[in-house]
């Protein structure tokens, strides 16, 4: 287990926003399950998840990219 922190749940918000993904686009993108990106987007942190989930969120924000508007 590793846990998904508030400023992880803040950057996830912050990036599902600006680049206007719904939580469903945003799980399909992740690779995980609607249930599972509710629990992120909704629960309060810290929070207990698996290794992949934590890892699958982690890489997505490491390396995604967010629409600006220049």
């Amino acid at each position: 287990m590793e846990i998904f922190t508030v400023k992880q749940q803040r950057k996830l918000l912050t990036v599902k926003g600006l680049n206007h993904l719904t939580r469903d686009n945003l799980a399909k993108e992740i690779g995980v399950s609607l249930p599972t990106m509710s629990k992120l987007i909704n629960d309060s942190t810290p929070l207990a998840v698996q290794n992949s989930i934590y890892q699958r969120v982690n890489h997505w924000l490491n390396n995604v990219e967010t629409v600006t508007d220049e």
